[in-house]
This record gives C-alpha cells, sequence and structure tokens, in this order.
C-alpha cells in the first residue's frame, strides 16, 4: 500500500462546513483511493490530505494532482500501521525530512515496534497511526487520536521512554518537525484493511 501526501495553504475566510472533504474529493476525483482524510493545523495556516493508493503507479500519478493552495506533494510506502478503538479527531504529523541511513532506518523501526509501541498500548483515547516511508527513507509518520489531551498523553509516555539495551541515540536523531493537525475528514480503512505495507 502506498500513500500521497499533499500540504496546502489554508484560507481561513473561505472554509466552509465540509470544506475538508470537498477538498479531498477535488483533488482525487474518483481515482479509486481506498480512502483520504484532510487535516488542518491548529494555531497554523498549513494542512494535510492524506490518500492511500493500492500501487504505487497510481500514488505517482495522484501525486501530481494539485488544487489551488496546494504547494507540496509527496509519495511514500506505508511500512507501518496500528489501530486504535478511538474516534480520530486530532492528528500528530511528525516529519523525518532528512534522508535517513540504512542504519538509522533499521534503529527507527527497532525503537518504535521494541519501546514505544509498547510503552503506549495501554493508553486511552488512541485511535492508530501510519508510518509512511519516501524511497529515501524520509518518513512521516502520523498519530490519530480521539482529542489533545490524549495526544498529549501519547507525547509524554513516548517523551519517557528509556533506550534499551542495543538502543544508539546517535542513529536516532529525532524528528525534523512536528505538527498537529485537526481531523476534518477521514475515510481511510481501518488498519487492519490495509493489509501487510510492501
Amino acid at each position: 500500500m502506498y500513500a500521497t501526501v499533499h500540504q496546502f495553504r489554508r484560507s481561513h475566510a473561505d472554509e466552509p462546513e465540509g470544506w475538508g472533504h470537498a477538498l479531498a474529493a477535488e483533488l482525487h476525483p474518483g481515482t479509486g483511493s481506498p480512502g483520504t482524510c484532510t487535516l488542518a493545523q491548529i494555531g497554523g495556516l498549513t494542512g494535510l490530505v492524506v490518500a492511500l493508493w493500492r500501487d504505487r503507479g497510481s500514488a505517482l500519478a495522484a501525486g501530481d494532482h494539485r488544487t489551488p493552495g496546494t504547494f507540496d506533494a509527496r509519495v511514500y510506502e506505508v511500512s507501518d500501521v496500528e489501530s486504535g478503538t478511538a474516534e480520530p479527531r486530532i492528528a500528530q504529523a511528525t516529519w523525518f525530512d532528512r534522508p535517513l541511513t540504512r542504519a538509522e532506518a533499521d534503529a527507527a523501526d527497532f525503537g518504535g515496534r521494541e519501546r514505544i509501541r509498547p510503552a503506549v498500548q495501554g493508553l486511552g483515547g488512541i485511535a492508530g497511526f501510519y508510518v509512511l516511508t519516501a524511497e529515501d527513507r524520509s518518513r512521516l509518520v502520523l498519530g490519530f487520536t480521539e482529542s489533545i489531551e490524549a495526544m498529549e498523553a501519547v507525547q509524554k509516555t513516548v517523551m519517557s521512554t528509556e533506550l534499551l539495551p542495543g538502543e544508539d541515540q546517535a542513529l536516532l536523531p529525532g524528528p525534523d518537525r512536528i505538527d498537529v493537525h485537526r481531523v476534518l475528514h477521514t475515510s481511510l480503512p481501518a488498519p487492519g484493511l490495509v493489509g501487510e505495507p510492501r
């Protein structure tokens, strides 16, 4: 499974009810995406339209689409996905813009799987996450929760974890930026329906 992520500039003066769904539909009209979501940055002027695709060719074609206000688009592979039980109302976009080395990518995978995921599994209000990996191994992690409070609890828990034996801090440079968004629209399938990342 693959994903496109279009960034757009918001127009606060022209955001009628339902505009998030309308933007996703305008950007990807009848293109066969299994699901889309529109995110609007809290306290900011930008947002994201995320769309899933069954193959790389479809994602590359969709990445060429533009609407007024969109200024960047990237294509990723869905490299990991986890479900949650809460309603997705808040999203955190954690950007690793710098291409990772193979060792850094492997270290991030290990830390996410063995340290971070077990630490947050018992928290309430989690709606799931997607790990999106580009061809150059830059990454975007999208985490969904039902509230700002739940997102802050996840952040606090992640930052409180200690490195496991064998983890090397030098291989974990941390994200380049973190944005918090409101979920305006989502038709993303349940993570279990996305299938095995490939």
